[in-house]
């Protein structure tokens, strides 16, 4: 009705309303398939696009690892608060898919089995043996491995030297200063002679460490006397053989952390103080000083590397990273000193280094 009254008052003839509502149908059918058209390329636009083109791309990252363990749980959180920095945050545009082996060789296998089904773009690998063991578990030789918490990549064969990585592994070590640490160690016991270590020989970053003690022992001047456990129902009776000793050195054997507890109860009834390698014994009132890696910056340096290799370089260019000046952490209890006698030197007495 609208149309016809324009007509009318247009000064449109009666008898040409044929012909002119012929060509108005005609122009809106042809408006109305232009609007078809456009609605349609404006449908494609916004939906018939892949996901990965509406949303960013979430990149899952394999984390194996030794066991459930503080010092381990500390250098996985360390690495991904620096994914978090460089970009990659959890949940967002990277998902994480953790298992780990319950320190037991024989689970390793089935560990990387179930991290596989997930499909990661890279794995971390925490500690030397789950790290060997990758080479044969991960058959996809394109997949990178960034390696974390391994004293010395070059003796456990995944890298060739530390001024490169291998086709396949990278990473960060949290290989000690040992020089520096044996210096630490002189002023915080004055008068100290010798000093004892608890090793598992069946572990290469334990017998890369116990060598690495007794050069830096000579050079310090300190006799050194390192003890060998191959089962942690040895730990109690092979740590008597250290009494005398005027320290023990606790370092990161996995086997001795797992029973820190009964170290620190032997060391305790023989009067001898304990200095630990990582933060987290001095803590727990197991030993009487640190001078160690933080292991949150260990997991950093892996995270470094592994975001280099996402963004598309090869393992094989990135060099291993060693800890840095700075990664290091002074702690000092005031309790165990005085549970053992002993009298804190006077050179810490302005340190804000003490745990209790």
């Amino acid at each position: 009705m609208t149309l016809f009254l324009g007509l009318v008052q247009t000064g449109v003839q009666p008898d040409a309303q044929p012909d002119i509502q012929t060509r108005i149908k005609a122009r809106f059918v042809s408006a109305m398939r232009g609007a078809l058209t456009v609605g349609a390329a404006l449908a494609f636009s916004l939906g018939g696009l892949p996901a990965s083109a509406k949303t960013p791309a979430v990149t899952t990252i394999g984390i194996a690892s030794l066991g459930p363990h503080p010092s381990l749980a500390k250098t996985i959180q360390g690495f991904k608060d620096e994914m978090t920095k460089e970009g990659y945050v959890d949940g967002k545009n990277v998902d994480y898919t953790y298992s780990d082996a319950n320190f037991t060789q024989a689970l390793m296998p089935q560990m990387f089995s179930q991290i596989l089904s997930k499909h990661p773009a890279m794995i971390l690998t925490v500690t030397t043996s789950v790290s060997q063991v990758a080479r044969a578990a991960v058959t996809d030789h394109k997949l990178p491995l960034i390696f974390t918490e391994v004293t010395d990549p070059v003796a456990a064969g995944l890298v060739p030297d530390w001024q490169h990585g291998s086709d396949r592994f990278t990473g960060s070590s949290d290989l000690q200063n040992f020089d520096a640490v044996l210096d630490f160690a002189k002023r915080a016991f004055p008068g100290v002679k010798s000093f004892g270590t608890l090793y598992n020989p069946g572990e290469a970053n334990d017998v890369v460490t116990t060598h690495a003690l007794a050069d830096a022992a000579k050079r310090a001047g300190l006799e050194f006397k390192p003890v060998s456990v191959d089962s942690v129902n040895d730990i109690e009776q092979r740590a008597q053989m250290l009494k005398g000793v005027g320290f023990v050195y606790i370092t990161g054997s996995n086997l001795v952390q797992s029973a820190i507890p009964a170290v620190a109860a032997s060391m305790l009834r023989m009067k001898v103080p304990v200095l630990s390698s990582e933060t987290e014994a001095i803590k727990k009132g197991m030993a009487t000083a640190s001078y160690a890696v933080s292991l949150e910056s260990v997991g950093a340096n892996a995270a470094k590397q592994a975001v280099r290799v996402l963004k598309g370089e090869s393992t094989a260019t990135l060099p291993v990273l060693k800890p840095a000046p700075t990664d290091y952490v002074t702690s000092l209890s005031k309790t165990q000193f005085a549970k053992l006698g002993l009298t804190i030197p006077k050179s810490f007495e302005d340190c804000k280094c003490f745990i209790n």
